[in-house]
């Protein structure tokens, strides 16, 4: 699993997995690890055949429980399902494994289409997950990116680092990123390189807590950086590379420094209704970061905050921004798709139209959806479940920034 995380390939991961199932057959968390790596390289019954096999060694494991969860569609009664609630109710389990439990019951649930009793399982996973955010400091960072994020604050160099173009997807997680990342990989002229915590070291290196200090830099340190980032993106990329794909969601905060860096980049925000966004946050366990997914008002203002420093960025900075809408983009996949390639400068390749077939590996909460064909069922979804969400509604602005920004967001896309 650690090599696995340090990007070693998946295939290597899992045979060394499967030896240490053969070795030791009846340890269930060896079978959810595998299954936890079959399912990032796309094969789903493998990684639910291996989640199960780890249930029927230990019934009580409720995090390979929430990994089958993930990767399976519920649609009616299980005798798996029964099992777990009455473990729910047993009394028995730590707070880590209770949360594993609801979040896993909150997605069963609102597969069959229970609603009241999806959310009452969702609402327990968060208040039980009880993430740190400390969303004073991250007040004092967006009003410090607000200093830079006005015209001619940021000084972008006249040559770029010699090598492929970068492109960065930023959004809100949740917001359509990877779909939009397994778009552009399926091109044979794109690496992706999913989420990476780069750009973040870089920030911390350059301005440390205090991104209007970005101003002051010396070009020479910029330039410095960019080459060294550069490196790093095109570490394993093939030689008919044109194009480096980021798709760090939270890079939305970052693209001063980006434009700083790399004047041919190019940024992709995704664009997803700010209900459906958030109701898919607040559904998903994240496993490190996104601190602020696990409280309503936290994630509210955080969806605020995402739309307005945009809004800003593409008024002042001279980097190119597509908007790309998620309805948008699952109810027409070819001319949004067409506009995606189109707008980071390559010929169309037919094979773009079925991200679904991207074999690498996905380390994010998306390991189900993006292996799907594309498609609209999640659109909409917060209608069933808006009344209760008042709380995030009420940290976005109010119900007319909601349909303001819903609005917006099609006419952009």
């Amino acid at each position: 699993m650690a090599e696995w995380e340090l990007g070693r390939p998946v295939e290597h991961c899992v045979a060394l997995l499967q030896q240490a199932v053969a070795l030791a057959p009846d340890i269930g968390p060896y079978r959810h690890n595998l299954g936890t790596l079959l399912a990032s390289m796309g094969d789903m019954a493998g990684a639910r055949a291996s989640f199960a096999a780890a249930l029927e060694i230990r019934p009580d494991d409720t995090v390979a429980f929430y990994a089958l969860t993930q990767n399976h569609k519920f649609t009616g009664p299980d005798p798996l399902v029964e099992s777990m609630l009455a473990l729910y109710g047993a009394g028995t389990l730590n707070r880590t494994a209770l949360e594993f439990l609801c979040f896993g019951l909150a997605k069963v649930y609102a597969d069959m289409g229970v609603r009241a009793r999806a959310m009452h399982f969702c609402i327990e996973a968060n208040w039980l997950a009880d993430r740190q955010y400390d969303r004073v400091r991250e007040r004092r960072r967006v009003q410090s990116l607000g200093e830079i994020a006005r015209p001619n604050v940021i000084t972008v160099p006249r040559r770029a680092v010699p090598g492929p173009a970068p492109v960065f997807i930023v959004g809100m997680p949740r917001s359509g990123t990877t779909l939009a990342e397994a778009i552009l990989s399926r091109h044979p002229a794109v690496a992706a390189l999913g989420e990476s915590p780069l750009l973040a070291s870089i920030e911390n290196e350059l301005v440390d807590t205090d991104p209007a200090r970005l101003a002051t830099v010396d070009r020479d340190r910029l330039r410095a950086a960019a080459e060294r980032a550069l490196m790093h993106m095109r570490a394993g990329a093939g030689p008919d590379t044109r194009i480096l794909v980021d798709k760090t969601p939270d890079n939305a905060f970052r693209l001063g420094l980006i434009a700083a860096l790399f004047p041919n980049a190019r940024i992709i925000h995704m664009r997803r209704h700010p209900l459906d966004c958030g109701l898919s946050n607040l559904f998903t366990r994240f496993t490190t970061g996104q601190g602020f997914a696990f409280r309503q008002v936290d994630l509210g203002e955080r969806i605020r905050q995402t739309a307005d420093i945009m809004t800003a960025w593409k008024a002042t900075l001279p980097v190119p921004v597509l908007d790309l809408s998620y309805e948008l983009l699952v109810a027409d996949p070819v001319t949004q798709s067409r506009r995606l390639i189109d707008f980071v400068g390559l010929d169309w390749d037919d094979a773009c139209l079925s991200p679904e077939l991207d074999r690498r590996q996905i380390h994010t909460a998306s390991q189900w959806q993006v292996r799907q064909k594309i498609n609209t069922a999640s659109v909409g979804r917060f209608r069933d479940y808006q009344e209760w969400l008042q709380a995030m509604i009420d940290a976005m602005g109010g119900a007319q920034w909601v349909a303001d920004e819903a609005a917006d967001q099609l006419r952009a896309g």
